[in-house]
């Protein structure tokens, strides 16, 4: 998954756990500025981790 993508488009986020979150994707981080957490992208207030994501469409 490329996270780097989706940033700064309208998107729909799948987590594992079935919690979907929407709209626009925003702060993509990569894991490497991101040390020890794994590379994550934000919507609204939340950061959302590459492990925790199950899909991502464009919307």
């Amino acid at each position: 998954m490329k996270l780097w993508e989706y940033s700064g488009k309208n998107v729909r986020i799948t987590l594992k756990d079935g919690q979907v979150f929407e709209g626009r994707a925003y702060d993509y981080t990569s894991e490497l500025d991101n040390e020890p957490d794994p590379e994550s992208i934000s919507i609204g207030i939340f950061e959302l981790f590459a492990p925790e994501i199950a899909k991502i469409e464009l919307i």
